[in-house]
């Protein structure tokens, strides 16, 4: 079957289903410890710290991350990052002591940011291929997630808990496969950069605050504020988890059409819009339309994931440039995403969600009048 993939595209593939293979013991997390919590051993604390682990500790080895991938190379950095996930996914299956679990979060954290760095390097590695194979990243690795939400329960539930997780296990060994075909480096790796923290870019610093709008905060006031417009709990949780669905099935459509017909040219004029979905997203939720508000967030979001890579590439000189401002983004995403599940609590318990969005939503306005971001001119600072 890889023989139908253009060659220049198969390194790109490999790599994604590594990730989205390994990304199945990352999932299923999420699904079985905030219910089956108890039958780990753990209390919901330990719940909030292992979930919440592993974001952390990518952030923390960010700065030695890129001088450790230079040095080792994608494909080795690669088989590294399957060796992590699969003891990390192993811990949980023998269900160690909550501090072992604590340590196989870590390893997953660390594991996690090598496969997705060697992904964007194997998507972007091509210039004439990069919106083509951005999509064959973006698709795939919501594959293993989305079977996940389809799969899991129905495991649980006529099976056992053990289930999941063996399966999940297994899916890990099985990414060595792809991992072990992906092409050794033509000459001897590159000498490694020096350890630095990604100081924001421009792009970056949009990134951040998009992110921290639609990706962090957004998905943990969903809920709660649907309750407060007078959905009933049960309807709000329905919905949110319909959202959720609903957002990577929209990533997962983009890869796809990125990989069939590319529309996304002038990618300026896609952008464009993908910025001012976002705008009138915020707007709405200053406005509590949290419904029509997520509509918008989950386009223009999506949309935007898949387009900024790329103009980060193609903005880079060499590939030691790629390879920092990806790293760069993948940084203050993170981040974003780190701070707003945090920050998101404080808004609901003060009533200032509504506030918080208008606030930065005009502040996104003002960033993108003053520096324009390459939707019409260049951007590098």
């Amino acid at each position: 079957m890889l023989r139908l993939i253009h060659l220049h595209s198969q390194p790109t593939v490999l790599a994604s289903g590594v990730l989205t293979l390994a990304l199945v013991s990352d999932s299923v997390l999420y699904l079985l410890l905030p219910l089956y919590f108890e039958d780990f051993g753990l209390t919901l604390i330990w719940v909030g710290i292992l979930l919440s682990a592993n974001r952390f500790v990518r952030l923390l080895i960010n700065p030695w991350l890129l001088p450790w991938f230079e040095r080792f190379g994608p494909r080795t950095s690669m088989l590294q990052a399957v060796a992590l996930a699969t003891a990390a996914s192993l811990a949980f299956l023998m269900l160690a002591s909550p501090w072992v679990l604590l340590l196989a979060r870590l390893l997953w954290g660390m594991a996690y940011a090598l496969m997705r760095l060697g992904c964007l390097h194997y998507a972007t590695h091509q210039p004439e291929r990069r919106m083509v194979n951005l999509g064959w990243y973006t698709s795939l690795q919501e594959v293993g997630p989305l079977s996940v939400l389809l799969v899991a329960p129905w495991l649980v539930h006529y099976i056992a808990i053990e289930a999941v997780l063996v399966l999940a296990s297994a899916l890990c060994l099985v990414a060595l496969w792809p991992a072990l075909a992906l092409p050794r480096a033509q000459s001897e790796p590159q000498a490694p950069s020096r350890a630095r923290f990604p100081w924001p870019n421009a792009w970056h610093r949009l990134t951040f605050v998009l992110c921290l709008l639609f990706d962090g905060v957004w998905t943990v006031v969903l809920a709660p504020l649907l309750v407060v417009a007078g959905w009933s709990t049960a309807a709000a949780l329905a919905m949110t988890a319909w959202l959720l669905l609903a957002k990577r099935l929209f990533n997962l459509l983009v890869g796809v059409v990125s990989i069939r017909v590319n529309p996304w040219v002038p990618e300026r004029l896609w952008l464009g819009i993908s910025l001012a979905l976002m705008l009138v997203a915020g707007g709405l939720m200053a406005l509590t339309e949290v419904l029509w508000a997520s509509v918008f967030a989950i386009t223009g979001h999506g949309l935007y994931m898949i387009l900024v890579p790329k103009r980060l590439a193609d903005e880079a000189l060499s590939d030691g440039s790629r390879h920092h401002s990806l790293n760069g983004f993948t940084f203050w995403r993170d981040l974003a995403a780190a701070v707003g599940a945090l920050l998101a609590s404080l808004l609901l318990a003060g009533a200032w969600t509504p506030v918080f969005y208008g606030l930065l939503t005009g502040l996104v306005a003002l960033m993108l009048l003053s520096a324009r971001y390459g939707v019409t001119s260049s951007t590098s600072n």
